[in-house]
């Protein structure tokens, strides 16, 4: 991937309270989703259909997935870290394997629980 998709999906994802409301992305954020989204289909056109997808939702989550799919994994745990931290924090007591199971399983994030089952 291209610095300047990287820059701004983690842009994105750094200032989520700036870009998403209500867990979809803002006017602003998808001012910025839209011009990273240019140069990535650009760069690796297969994603095309997965862009389109999340332009109609705009959902965090959808967000969140492809970014894991651009980002490598230390770099989402280092921005998963500053999301509980905050900006002033330099080595936070948080464990990598707690961050790694939340980012990286079937959690949903907007409740921070695992789905659960119908009964």
């Amino acid at each position: 991937m291209g610095r300047d998709v990287e820059n701004l999906i983690k842009k994105l994802l750094k200032q989520n309270s700036n870009y998403f409301s209500n867990g979809s992305l803002n006017s602003e954020g998808r001012k910025i989703f839209e011009e990273m989204a240019r140069m990535l289909v650009y760069e690796k056109p297969y994603l095309k259909k997965r862009i389109r997808e999340i332009r109609k939702k705009g959902t965090f989550e959808d967000v969140l997935k492809l970014a894991e799919d651009i980002l490598p994994q230390e770099e989402l745990i280092k921005i998963a870290k500053g999301w509980y931290t905050g900006p002033y924090t330099e080595s936070p007591d948080i464990d990598d394997s707690l961050l790694n199971s939340y980012l990286f399983s079937p959690v949903d994030r907007s409740t921070g629980r695992m789905p659960s089952s119908s009964k």
